[in-house]
């Protein structure tokens, strides 16, 4: 070992040197990969998606450490690792849901379960297929740079997908300071979460012939991060001021929005990884032979179909849900009061004020009706709203009675204060409708 001089008090160790230990760190790695030989992927569950991430994470530290991805000789060998680590997380993240599928939703086998079971189980095949061929170039690399590899068989029954079995669910349901407050705070917090998933426009099928249109500019890891962060602090809030309490152990809703909060996260760190994967070891934005290389391992038709058409199809349809269920829930909580407010100038509730007006209740996820002669028109519906209109002109009406929530009816005040916006500009206070109306 020597040192560069005095350009930096780091000794350097020569790649010869170097190898002998690169030869006894990686036989646990290479151990438990062996278990991908014959194809037996589909039949290995979470423990083994979760040794191979540690194996994987234990020497690819290791090699970080000593710079092998700043070394020519070294870095593809490096890259590799790092790319079964990242399937490796993926792979944890997807066996995850699958096995806690039932805690998050109950054991009904539905359309939309069998659906999701059906795609993660060709989602995860598709992960095996690519880690055994980073397996198989990893091998060639070892020989090339004279590792020998010879790991221990290892024992695949401790690996094999079964079935857990959960202990009863007894605890006995507490009261909980505030509990309708974080209750509505939590089901307020997942709505905006949808609000930013739909902004984004992942609501939609994302359609790209290549993984280059879509990443980084629509799709990157930063923004997943972030929309699974929000989703972990509603889980979290959740399991602080309502797991256990007296309302989840009476209100079904409530168990039910924490499942729907827990599979989309879980799904958005999976894309997450994959993201990562693209953006740091295959994307070409910086040339270089190692990435030209790792995309040739790499079937980026089943890629782009697991991140998109997998990952983002059911987490959008998880958290469409899930939106339901927290407006479901928000309503619950709602004491309504009824505000009297003044129809639109000179033309009544057309087709732009009752579109506002819609746009408005579905912003807060609570109902709020026109009360008409004894009958309630439903202002999340724009026909309703329409019908209404037309029942107000015949009566030659100048105000109308709105029954629903404070915060609801608050805005639907501002709106109605400013005409409906039929000849003023949408008012500060109501900016979110400039996004609803091009959404």
């Amino acid at each position: 070992m020597t040192s560069n001089g005095s350009s930096s008090l780091t000794p350097i160790i020569h790649e010869d040197d170097f190898l002998p230990r690169v030869h006894q760190e990686c036989q646990e790695f290479f151990g438990v990969l062996s278990a991908l030989r014959g194809g037996q992927g589909g039949m290995l569950g979470r423990p083994y998606y979760f040794t191979l991430l540690q194996a994987a994470e234990k020497l690819e530290s290791f090699l970080d450490d000593h710079g092998a991805r700043t070394n020519l000789r070294l870095l593809y060998f490096a890259e590799l690792v790092a790319c079964v680590r990242n399937f490796s997380l993926a792979g944890f993240q997807l066996y995850h849901v699958l096995d806690r599928y039932s805690d998050y939703l109950g054991g009904e086998r539905d359309t939309k379960r069998r659906d999701f079971e059906k795609g993660a189980t060709a989602t995860l095949t598709y992960f095996a297929e690519a880690i055994t061929r980073f397996y198989t170039a990893l091998l060639a690399e070892a020989d090339k740079l004279a590792i020998s590899v010879n790991p221990s068989t290892p024992d695949m029954e401790k690996w094999r997908v079964k079935v857990t079995p959960r202990l009863p669910y007894t605890i006995v349901g507490e009261e909980v300071d505030d509990e309708s407050e974080r209750i509505v705070a939590i089901a307020q917090a997942y709505r905006r979460v949808v609000k930013s998933f739909k902004t984004h426009r992942f609501h939609r099928k994302l359609k790209a012939a290549s993984l280059s249109e879509i990443i980084p500019s629509k799709l990157n890891e930063t923004l997943l991060a972030e929309l699974e962060s929000q989703l972990h602090n509603i889980q979290s809030e959740y399991d602080t001021h309502v797991r256990g309490g007296t309302t989840e152990k009476n209100n079904g809703w409530m168990i039910t929005l924490r499942g729907l909060t827990a599979i989309p996260m879980h799904l958005f760190d999976m894309l997450r990884w994959l993201v990562h994967f693209y953006e740091r070891h295959e994307n070409q934005i910086r040339k270089s032979d190692v990435k030209s290389r790792v995309s040739e391992l790499v079937d980026d038709i089943n890629l782009i179909a697991s991140i998109t058409d997998f990952g983002l199809g059911f987490i959008s349809r998880f958290l469409t849900e899930g939106n339901e269920v927290a407006e479901r829930i928000l309503t619950m909580y709602v004491e309504p009061i009824i505000y009297e407010l003044p129809l639109p100038q000179p033309q009544g509730f057309h087709a732009r004020p009752a579109t506002y007006i819609s746009l408005i209740v579905q912003e807060h996820g609570t109902d709020a009706f026109l009360l008409i002669d004894g009958k309630k028109y439903n202002c999340r519906s724009v026909l309703e709203l329409l019908e209404a209109g037309g029942a107000l002109a015949d009566q030659g009406a100048r105000t109308v009675k709105i029954e629903g929530d404070r915060r609801t009816l608050d805005d639907l005040k501002i709106l109605a204060d400013h005409n409906y916006c039929e000849d003023q500009d949408i008012p500060k206070d109501l900016n979110y409708l400039r996004i609803l109306r091009n959404m």
